[in-house]
């Protein structure tokens, strides 16, 4: 899939994430595209109605419960454990002039095991300094970041300049490079 087709497909699928978002929150249960399968799901739902996905999902959370309630009376010494873990984090590492670069994610792992966690989305990423700080921190001119193929690390790179909290500027060029993991 292109570059230009994942995007489509990214936003195609927007809607429906705000669907099992809200179902989260609700039920306390993440509620998740499997991201090998982002095609797959919106070939299947790509005709429904949001509220159309939404109802069909409760009634199948509903069923899941009835079922899994239904199986742990008859075998009490079964045990849930979490099928995936999803979370958001900021990794933070230390630049000059009282600064961090930062990087702001979502990452994902199927089975939360070490060495298993991905890159999910890529929320934010640039510089930051304690608020109370007056003298030169580094301020952002450019930013980017590629992820690997894998999606197991991202590299944030930044182009700056040190400016004071009242907006004096040195013309200095500052470039910095850092290669985060997902675990």
């Amino acid at each position: 899939m292109s570059a230009s087709e994942n995007v489509n497909l990214e936003k195609s699928i927007s809607p429906y994430q705000e669907v099992l978002n809200k179902l989260t929150n609700e039920f306390g249960v993440e509620f998740y595209i499997n991201p090998e399968k982002k095609e797959h799901f919106y070939n299947n739902v790509g005709d429904m109605s949001t509220d159309e996905l939404e109802k069909l999902l409760r009634e199948q959370y509903k069923e899941f419960l009835d079922n899994f309630y239904n199986d742990k009376l008859s075998n009490s010494d079964s045990a849930v454990s979490p099928l995936s873990i999803s979370e958001n984090i900021t990794q933070l590492v230390a630049l000059s002039y009282n600064s961090s670069m930062y990087l702001n994610s979502n990452v994902f792992s199927a089975s939360g095991n070490q060495g298993t966690f991905t890159y999910q989305s890529i929320k934010s990423y640039g510089t930051t300094w304690p608020s109370s700080f007056t003298g030169y921190h580094w301020e952002v001119d450019s930013a980017s970041h590629k992820l690997s193929s894998d999606l197991k690390s991202c590299t944030v790179s930044l182009r700056g300049h040190p400016e004071d909290a009242n907006g004096v500027a040195l013309a200095l060029s500052l470039t910095a490079s850092n290669t985060y993991y997902a675990n």
